[in-house]
């Protein structure tokens, strides 16, 4: 008897997240992603999410050689609004946890990708990229 084994390839496009993949972070930024299991993930960006009481973690990817990581995240309060005292602080925050690393938040309830990358004199960079649903 001859046993075949099928193996598709992973996708991290399910039906929740089918509309990012034609956004530019999804094109041009980040590529071979993968899942993680949040059960058994620690990392120290994880307890700076945990520590904030206005974002509540879903997901989270690594991409680029498990580089770069992407967060899909709820958040409390609007990432554009009147709201520059919250976000700030938790970016600096999260790329001090990551190493001074670039990432990315997807606000699942914005419909938002928020790209964040340290600068130069503790700068931050922070772009927005609309995503529909």
């Amino acid at each position: 008897m001859v046993s075949m084994v099928v193996v598709l390839p992973y996708s991290i496009f399910g039906a929740e997240l089918a509309p990012l993949k034609d956004t530019k972070l999804y094109r041009e930024t980040a590529t071979d992603c993968q899942r993680l299991d949040l059960s058994s993930w620690s990392h120290p960006t994880r307890t700076v999410l945990e520590k904030n009481k206005g974002v509540a973690l879903d997901w989270v990817e690594l991409c680029n050689n498990r580089k770069y990581p992407i967060f899909g995240v709820h958040f409390t309060y609007d990432p554009q609004g009147q709201t520059r005292d919250y976000f700030i602080p938790l970016y600096f925050e999260m790329l001090k946890a990551n190493g001074r690393h670039p990432f990315s938040f997807v606000s699942l309830s914005d419909n938002l990708i928020i790209n964040i990358a340290q600068m130069p004199k503790n700068g931050i960079s922070e772009r927005f990229e609309d995503f529909s649903e």
